[in-house]
């Protein structure tokens, strides 16, 4: 088992990469996290892996309720929020819950979120099971829900007090799920590390076909990024975390102008990414063959570079929402090379949108 420290001083957690729940009992007794732990998650992944989860913690000697929101991207919102807040109310009334996020990005997030608000804040712990949400949406503390105009308009930083990996999970993601995740491990090979790049290339169909061996280096390698990058920048104030949004700002107004529904949030940040190397290069920022090689792997792994019957108007009114434009000015991240990213203010505005239209397109 390895274990990686996200430090942040009274905050710190530690991130644990296993093969096993076996040892998660013994992980919460020693951050005195207990005896009620309320259990949040999709019906249909309780029912396939919740069975191990929750019999390892009951022997462990925990009690565990166990709370269901609909699979979808659309459960992060005011809605299932509230309903979540009104079961916790209900169900610890003379306890207070730590709450389980046992899911995805999504899991993660409303769940979160609502641990920060409830009781103005109870502990909450993240088991991820999807490859996105172990190399990247369980780390660092972001939480909150999406409005029709904005993915994660509402919400705060709150840190949880674990992040427990079980790779072996992985092995049973669905191929779309899977691409979606190898998009956001694309985003730090660009942003932060070119051997994790070569390794990517070097690896596409052990990648796409989960080979336990080449899962387990891209969640150690990308939990390692995030975990120094957060240590530094926990609420995104100095300009380091900025850079993890890399393909984000075009990514989260692609899900926002089609409600949702159309793109996983990986095939939305593939295509921000293909379009920031691209304006990287209309600004003398990046070279063209490191450009070249971002597509190549893009295709490669399956992900879209361009999308159409998207409404770029749409795309532009969700992009005011961007908190990277709300002084006024554009913000992008772009790449400098394989490897390396900065962010910038100086792109015109006009510039930018003229080259999208090569991106999305009626």
């Amino acid at each position: 088992m390895t274990v990686i420290r996200v430090g942040l001083r009274e905050r710190s957690y530690p991130i644990y990469v296993a093969d096993s729940y076996r040892h998660l009992p013994q992980i919460l007794a020693r951050q005195r996290l207990g005896p009620l732990l309320a259990v949040v998650s999709h019906r249909r992944l309780l029912d396939r892996f919740g069975g191990e989860l929750l019999k390892t913690l009951r022997r462990g000697g925990l009690t565990v309720i166990t709370m269901t929101v609909p699979e979808s991207e659309l459960s992060k919102s005011s809605r299932v929020a509230q309903r979540l807040l009104t079961q916790l109310a209900r169900r610890a009334t003379m306890r207070l819950p730590v709450l389980v996020a046992f899911g995805g990005g999504v899991v993660g997030d409303l769940t979160g979120f609502v641990a920060a608000v409830f009781r103005r804040g109870v502990p909450y712990v993240q088991l991820p099971t999807t490859l996105l949400a172990q190399v990247d949406s369980s780390i660092g503390g972001k939480v909150g829900i999406d409005l029709p105009e904005a993915k994660n308009a509402v919400g705060a930083f709150y840190q949880p007090r674990v992040v427990f990996d079980h790779v072996g999970v992985l092995r049973s993601l669905p191929l779309r799920q899977r691409r979606s995740g190898l998009a956001e491990i694309l985003k730090y090979a660009v942003m932060a590390d070119a051997w994790l790049f070569r390794f990517l290339e070097r690896h596409v169909t052990a990648c796409l076909h989960g080979n336990p061996q080449v899962d387990r280096v891209m969640v150690e390698r990308c939990a390692r990024i995030k975990a120094r990058v957060v240590s530094r920048d926990e609420r995104e104030t100095r300009g380091v975390r900025t850079r993890l949004n890399l393909g984000h700002t075009l990514g989260h107004a692609l899900e926002a102008a089609t409600g949702y529904r159309r793109f996983t949030h990986g095939e939305a940040i593939a295509v921000g990414l293909a379009y920031a190397s691209h304006l990287s290069v209309t600004q003398g920022l990046m070279a063209t063959a490191a450009r070249q090689r971002i597509i190549r792997l893009l295709r490669a792994l399956g992900l879209p570079t361009a999308v159409t019957g998207v409404s770029l108007g749409a795309v532009k009114r969700a992009l005011r929402y961007d908190k990277k434009f709300i002084r006024g000015k554009s913000r992008w991240v772009l790449p400098t090379q394989i490897g390396r990213a900065i962010v910038t203010e100086g792109v015109p505005m006009s510039e930018a949108m003229r080259l999208m239209r090569e991106y999305v397109k009626p």
